[in-house]
Formats: structure tokens, C-alpha cells, sequence
């Protein structure tokens, strides 16, 4: 509370201790400021814990933002090959497949002639650089040294390194495509081609020359052969990536299935970030018996609605007619905390009894766990009318009235003091006007006696 300064008269009429007097009854009317700032300081609380839910809704949106197309069923990749490594995503079908990999992409590289050293001139002009049928000129300045040329390449912006080489008392420049192989239907030499026109006195040409051709993967998929510029190929198992190591002589074997440990990690974490939520909304709702309740969300409206729509996502038929219908089907439990856990036996179960019915149950449109999740943090976060959203205006709304009415009584409060001061002030100086008269008389009475 701001106050003005402390009344000083203290009584030197009255004799009584009157700075403590306004002071005291300044306080006492004070404790209307004081009661206002405390309540604008719950609003506050208010406002900040209703961000923290937000954010954490926020979060459990990112969490499931995913599992509505590839869902949770998590794919492993067993057994060992020597060609190839595969990488399958929530996405992949466990399956067999005969992977043989013909031919490894490799990328187009290009060399200039001998020079004595890295510090030997080159004969100015242009470099005309092709890379996949956009040509773009470099200039190289006359007298140039190996060195600077390679760093002006690397400073073009072409997809492109070049450096400079030296072995047995000779230098190269090597100038090497970033990327691997060329463009299907186009001839190899599209993926990098250098045309030099000197125009200098000094030094002599680069005179590149491709060392190594670009070159397209290949790998045979059950039969059918596919090319592709890299050697990480990620359309050719759906949901799967495979990573080319060497070229094989006859197919092997990629066996994809269903894991159980990879899908509770996927299942673990959409409930990590649901219990996230629902801790918080619990932490804000469950009021200790000494917990002063005003700056906490006790009873509010808005964040009851929302535990009961958590509570509510977790037992709906999120895919009805089938054999895994709701979370709980897949061996999600409901703590009395309202936390979810897995219980890993019937997880298995499912999977075991229908895995596809464990993606849907994310899957599946409208109703689908992911759909379902996400309609429920847009209602609550997404936009300003959003039920969050709107209650956190609310309270910010709340909390400028609060200025506003903290100021007015804080000008009632000083108002208050300086009736005080200048009703005590005047009560002295009457006092101090009797004792005066007082004194006056005495002396009168005095005098006579004598």
C-alpha cells in the first residue's frame, strides 16, 4: 500500500501520541488496498496456471499428431543382412520381403591436371558448372592459386565441395557432387560437368576431367527392380527405410514384425503427456485443506469440464465393432489418480488377437484416440473463444479492473490521512488555546493571592 508521510504533531498540546493514533487508523482503513492487491495477486496465480495447462494440452496435440496415420503399432526389422540395414517406422506392415542389392549410387567427381603445388597459378576465365541441366558460371580471376579457386567453388552455393589434393610432390584440384547420383532418364554425366574458357595469360587451365561417373542405385524388391539416386531408399518397403552397404549376389531376406516393446514405447508416449495433463489439472483442483484457494483453480468451472473430458476420452469406443475398441482393450489402466499406466500382458494380447484393430483404435476417423484428443485440445486451447483461452481472458480482464479499483482506493486511503492530520492539527491548536487561558487565569490567580 503506497502511504504518505507519517503525521507528526504527537500530541504536543494534547499530550497524547497522535502520530500513532492516524497511523493506526490509517492502517485499518488500508486493509481494503491490501485485500485488493492480494486478490489481483490470485488472479495472477490464476492466469499463470491456466497457461500451464495450455501448454502441457500443447503438447499432449504434438504427442498424437502422428498416431492418426501411422498409428502405434510398433515394426521391427529381424534377423541379420549384410547389403542392407532397414529402419521401419510406426507406418511399416510386418511382412517378408527379398531385398537384393544390385548397384550402390555413388556421386560424380571431377579432377584437374597435375599442378606443383597447392599455391600454383591458374589461367583466369570462366568455369561453366552443369549440375542437372542448370549451368552456372564461376569466375576464376588470372593467376588464382589452387587453394583460392577451391575455396571460391565452395563459396558459390553449388551443390558442390571442392579441395585441393596433393600427393608425390603434385596437387589436384578434386571437385566432387554433394549429391549422389544423377536424374532417372538422364545420362550420368547431367549430375556434374565442368567447361572451361581461359581467357587469362597467367598460370595454366584447371583441364578437369570426371575421375568417377555418377551413378543410381538399384535394388530388386521381390522380383522388381527399382532406382533410386541414393543409397538411403525410403519408398520401396512402405514405412521402410533401407540403408545400401554393399552390393549382393543373391537376395536376402527382410522380416518385419510386430513388436510389442516398440509399440508401448509409441503407446508410453501419448500417455506420458496425458498424465502430464492430468496431473496438473489434479494439482490445481485437489485443494489441500490449508491451501489459501483463491489462488488456485479450485472449483472453476472450465478446468472441471476439462479433467471430465480427459476422464472421458480414456473409456469412449474409440473403434467401435471391433475386438480393440477402447484403451483399455490394449492394457490401458486408469490409476485413482486418474494417470494412465500399461499393462503389458494386455497389450500383447491385443496385438496378438487383432494388430491392425490397434492402429485403428488411434486411427480410426472422428472417433479414433488421435482424432478424439486433438478435437478436445482444440476445443479447449484453439482460438480466442476456446474454453482455456476465453477463461484466461477472463481472469486478465479481472485483473485491469483490479488496477483500477486498487487506485481508487488507495485515493480514498490518502484522502483518509490528510482529514486525519488536519483534524488532529486543529485539535491541538485548540487544545494548545485552552491551556493558554489556562495558563493565564493561573497567573491571575497568582498575582491576587499575593
Amino acid at each position: 500500500m503506497t502511504t504518505t508521510p507519517s503525521f507528526r504533531a504527537s500530541g504536543l498540546s494534547s499530550g497524547l501520541d497522535t502520530t500513532s493514533i492516524v497511523n493506526e487508523l490509517v492502517r485499518i482503513e488500508g486493509r481494503t488496498v491490501d485485500l485488493a492487491k492480494s486478490q489481483q495477486s490470485a488472479y495472477r496465480s490464476q492466469v499463470s496456471a491456466v497457461g500451464e495447462i495450455i501448454s502441457k494440452l500443447s503438447a499432449l496435440r504434438t504427442a498424437v499428431s502422428g498416431l492418426s496415420t501411422s498409428g502405434i503399432l510398433g515394426v521391427t526389422a529381424e534377423g541379420t543382412t549384410t547389403g542392407f540395414s532397414a529402419s521401419p517406422s510406426s507406418s511399416a506392415a510386418s511382412g517378408r520381403y527379398s531385398v537384393q542389392v544390385d548397384q550402390l549410387a555413388q556421386a560424380a567427381r571431377m579432377r584437374s591436371a597435375a599442378f606443383t603445388s597447392a599455391s600454383s597459378e591458374l589461367r583466369g576465365g570462366t568455369l561453366d558448372i552443369a549440375i542437372d541441366g542448370t549451368t552456372t558460371s564461376v569466375t576464376i580471376d588470372d593467376g588464382m592459386t589452387l587453394t583460392q579457386a577451391a575455396d571460391r567453388l565452395n563459396r558459390s552455393g553449388l551443390a558442390l565441395s571442392a579441395t585441393v589434393l596433393e600427393t608425390n610432390g603434385q596437387a589436384y584440384l578434386s571437385i566432387t557432387r554433394r549429391d549422389t547420383g544423377f536424374e532417372p532418364g538422364q545420362a550420368p554425366s547431367s549430375a556434374l560437368t565442368i567447361t572451361e574458357n581461359s581467357t587469362g595469360s597467367l598460370g595454366q587451365p584447371l583441364g578437369a576431367v570426371t575421375v568417377q561417373s555418377a551413378a543410381n542405385s538399384r535394388v530388386t524388391v521381390d522380383g522388381l527392380q527399382f532406382e533410386r539416386r541414393s543409397n538411403v531408399v525410403g519408398d520401396v518397403v512402405p514405412g521402410t527405410t533401407l540403408t545400401l552397404k554393399k552390393t549382393t549376389a543373391s537376395p536376402e531376406d527382410l522380416l518385419l514384425s510386430t513388436s510389442a516393446p516398440e509399440t508401448q514405447k509409441t503407446l508410453q508416449k501419448f500417455i506420458d503427456s496425458y498424465n502430464d495433463v492430468m496431473k496438473l489439472v489434479r494439482k490445481n483442483t485437489a485443494i489441500a485443506e490449508l491451501t489459501d484457494r483463491t489462488k488456485t483453480l479450485g472449483g472453476d468451472p472450465a478446468i472441471r469440464s476439462l479433467q471430465t473430458a480427459l476422464q472421458s476420452l480414456v473409456v469412449s469406443e474409440a473403434n467401435p465393432g471391433s475386438a480393440v475398441r477402447t484403451l483399455a482393450d490394449v492394457g490401458v489402466v486408469t490409476g485413482s489418480d486418474g494417470t494412465l499406466s500399461i499393462n503389458t500382458t494386455r497389450l500383447e494380447k491385443a496385438i496378438a488377437t487383432d494388430a491392425g484393430a490397434v492402429n485403428a483404435l488411434f486411427q480410426a476417423a472422428t472417433t479414433g484416440i488421435a482424432a478424439a484428443t486433438s478435437s478436445l485440445v482444440d476445443r479447449y486451447t484453439n482460438g480466442s473463444d476456446s474454453i482455456l483461452v476465453a477463461r484466461q481472458s477472463g481472469i486478465n480482464r479481472s485483473i485491469r479492473t483490479m488496477d483500477d479499483r486498487i487506485n481508487d482506493l488507495q485515493r480514498r486511503v490518502d484522502a483518509y490521512r490528510e482529514k486525519l492530520v488536519k483534524q488532529f492539527t486543529a485539535m491541538e491548536k485548540v487544545v494548545g488555546g485552552f491551556k493558554s487561558i489556562g495558563n493565564f487565569l493561573t497567573s491571575l490567580e497568582k498575582r491576587e493571592s499575593q
